[in-house]
């Protein structure tokens, strides 16, 4: 078991390009695996991902990332703040009027 594999790495251009060649046709999925020299359930495995983020996209449903209830929660405290500022400055302005 000395034998050292190398393994590949492929970028987004590339996987789309071969997921569209293994929809498209006219070659089998096993006749492109064999000439990129990658295995049938890696590939399967990136159409699966592939059609399952398109059907997600497509369905309308605007599920919010991370980043989205990031930025929500974000604003909010930026809102939070301003509010809060403004009471100092008005607290600060009476009690100079009272001194």
């Amino acid at each position: 078991m000395s034998e050292n594999r190398r393994y590949r790495k492929f970028g987004a251009q590339q996987k789309t390009e071969l997921v569209l060649a293994s929809l498209r046709g006219p070659k089998t999925i096993s006749e492109l695996c064999r000439e990129q020299d990658i295995s049938e359930s890696l590939l399967r495995k990136w159409r699966e991902q592939f059609l399952a983020a398109g059907a997600e996209r497509l369905s309308g449903k605007t599920e919010r990332s991370d980043a989205d209830e990031l930025r929500k929660q974000v604003s909010r405290l930026e809102r939070a703040l301003g509010r809060k500022t403004l009471e100092v400055e008005i607290a600060g302005e009476l009690l100079r009027g009272w001194e």
